[in-house]
């Protein structure tokens, strides 16, 4: 049975990149769901949901990272991440 996929391209615009914070945010919101989350970073891989392997990353501001996720829930998981990534992951509602 083929499980529906699907992937995102989003680009980083928090100044701390994927730091610990925001992997962590990652980690929470994709255990939410089904389907089965990979970030990539060119030829890195991290799981969605295991937050040291986000942060070994290293993907910093302006970095582009591709999400992909297969299963039911896949679009409406990748929709919610690329939100957090277009928000910074509510850095800016840190500094108000």
């Amino acid at each position: 049975m083929n499980l529906p996929k699907a992937t995102r391209t989003v680009r980083l615009s928090n100044p701390e990149g994927l730091h610990l914070r925001a992997a962590t945010v990652i980690a929470e919101v994709a255990r939410r769901y089904r389907s089965k989350v990979a970030l990539h970073k060119g030829s890195q891989r991290a799981e969605a949901t295991e937050v040291l392997q986000i942060a070994t990353l290293g993907a910093a501001q302006g970095e582009e990272v591709v999400l992909e996720a297969s299963g039911d829930d896949a679009e409406a998981v990748l929709d919610t991440l690329v939100d957090l990534f277009h928000g910074g992951f509510g850095h800016e509602e840190d500094e108000k």
